[in-house]
């Protein structure tokens, strides 16, 4: 049977292919290339892990639907990393010494990252991190490259510089204050960001403070912010620890502007804040708001039935980056993978256009700004100081 040729985007494709029974096509199934998923599959954050690995296993189908790569099905393999480092790189190692995967997509958290990095390095599988932002995702503490670590989403002093510049430019915001996570690498690295970024301009940093991941009572620190009475507080935690830090802050009378990164990205930030984030802001992902996510969005509901989180547009992604690879390669062979991905100046997925920087295998990609405003997260836009 001959192949169609359909000029259509990617996500229309996808809708065409899973709701009108696709292509038939004879695929090699006794030799799948095998991609392989690590998330947070259990525990608080299983919502962003499942929707990563539900993001491949959908694009998947439709790319075997469509011929599969190079002829050859398309596998995926999913294994939980409880969103814990030692859990990830095991994950990791199971998938490439006993499944033989070619490449592997996760994590969605920095501290996880960090730590398979090395490991990759010696296994020589890359893995591509989906939202863990931190520098050292890629490179380590001396700036040195890990070869095989790859990432989809914008670093940690990306998110800090838009969020400080957004708060004292565009929301005239002129004194802070900042209460970080102490055991979580993304939590200190983005919120230092923050901070530097707004003071290098001009603002006041009135108040700092630190506490933990798994602590419920934040009042102690949040007493010291109040009386600093700061314009805006940075908040760079996931959103549970989020919402339960601007209830009580509320509670304590503090009025500020709260201001988070992408961590705050997620359908229960509403439902779980309670109303005490209206009026504030974060820097994340476009996520659905681009028109081929959109529609992306749209199969993706009608297939699982649940809320739409944007980590499902990263797996989509990192297995169409894998893809790209794999086709310009002419091989699943991991070096060569990896060779094409360092390679990429240009690739398009549902997240945007992306170049990578060979010397960091950092992405370049537009990022956004949302606003809590009459109990619904609103986007604002794309959001790009330098073209102001």
């Amino acid at each position: 049977m001959k192949k169609r040729v359909l000029t259509v985007t990617a996500a229309a494709a996808l809708t065409l292919a899973l709701g009108c029974g696709a292509f038939a096509q004879d695929l090699d199934t006794e030799n799948p290339i095998k991609i392989g998923y690590v998330g947070a599959l259990s525990g608080d954050t299983a919502l962003w892990g499942q929707a990563g690995l539900n993001g491949m296993e959908l694009t998947a189908k439709q790319i075997n639907e469509e011929g599969g790569i190079l002829g050859r099905e398309v596998q995926i393999i999913g294994l939980d990393g409880k969103g814990a480092p030692d859990d990830s790189v095991t994950a990791y190692k199971k998938l490439v010494e006993e499944e033989g995967v070619c490449a592997v997509v996760g994590t969605n958290f920095s501290s996880c990252n960090i730590a398979i990095a090395a490991v990759a390095d010696e296994l020589e599988v890359p893995v591509i991190a989906t939202a863990a932002s931190n520098d050292q995702v890629t490179v380590d503490s001396d700036g040195n490259l890990h070869p095989y670590s790859f990432r989809l989403c914008f670093i940690d002093s990306y998110m800090g510089y838009l969020a400080g510049t957004y708060a004292y430019d565009e929301l005239g915001l002129k004194t802070c204050a900042v209460i970080e996570d102490i055991t979580d690498s993304y939590s200190t690295s983005v919120g230092d960001y923050m901070v530097q970024t707004f003071t290098d301009l001009g603002g006041e940093l009135v108040a700092s403070e630190e506490a933990q991941n798994g602590d419920n009572d934040f009042r102690a620190q949040l007493t010291k912010i109040a009386a600093a009475q700061p314009d805006v507080v940075f908040i760079p935690w996931n959103y549970e620890n989020v919402c339960l830090i601007a209830q009580q802050a509320r509670e304590l009378g503090i009025t500020s502007v709260f201001f988070g990164a992408d961590g705050w990205d997620t359908t229960e930030l509403i439902d779980l804040s309670n109303g005490a984030l209206e009026g504030c802001y974060y820097v994340s992902r476009p996520g659905f708001n681009l028109p081929d996510a959109a529609a992306y969005g749209e199969v993706y509901q009608k297939e699982y039935n649940v809320a739409l989180e944007s980590e499902c547009l990263y797996g989509n992604d990192g297995v169409q980056w894998i893809k790209q690879a794999i086709e310009a390669a002419g091989s699943d062979d991991p070096k060569a993978i990896r060779d094409q991905l360092e390679a990429t100046d240009s690739f398009d997925g549902l997240l945007g256009h992306m170049s990578v920087d060979p010397e960091t295998h950092n992405p370049s990609r537009d990022a956004a700004i949302f606003e809590v405003k009459d109990n619904e997260v609103q986007y604002v836009g794309i959001y790009d100081p330098e073209s102001k």
